[in-house]
């Protein structure tokens, strides 16, 4: 099972790296198209870790490049990253706890649901959460 939940505030890059290192990524909600978005890139991440057709070499920059669709880790980075985010993304294998991720964040799971600002964020086509998919696909056509 995999764990996808909204918090409302901001964590900085040091504490997202601690929580990446216990297995939980955290990223912009910008990024996160909808909960199944979340679930695809997720799983799409372990699988080319397995496969060995990573892009990157740390797993949570492999799911921020596949969560925007981009092939170079700085755009990833500057479109997935919590720096500046008024809110994030929490994914894992393991269930989260707000004591994990922090004490100063408000759970809001409505952060997960698509809107138009997150396809603007992207570049995408308005409309639904299945352009988010596409964008991540093109990620593998490019492998």
């Amino acid at each position: 099972m995999i764990y996808v939940q909204g918090y409302r505030g901001t964590v900085s890059e040091n504490e997202a790296r601690d929580l990446a290192s216990d297995g939980i990524f955290v990223v912009n909600y910008l990024c996160v198209g909808c909960r199944e978005h979340a679930e695809y890139a997720y799983n799409k991440m372990k699988s080319s870790f397995s496969k060995g057709k990573n892009i990157a070499r740390k797993e949570h920059l492999e799911l921020m490049l596949i969560l925007s669709g981009r092939r170079q880790i700085k755009e990833a980075i500057a479109l997935c990253g919590v720096t500046g985010a008024r809110g994030i993304v929490a994914i894992s294998e393991k269930e989260i706890s707000i004591k994990e991720i922090s004490l100063e964040l408000d759970r809001d799971d409505s952060l997960i649901s698509y809107t138009p600002e997150k396809a603007r964020h992207l570049g995408i086509s308005e409309g639904r959460c299945e352009y988010f998919f596409e964008n991540s696909a093109l990620l593998e056509l490019e492998r």
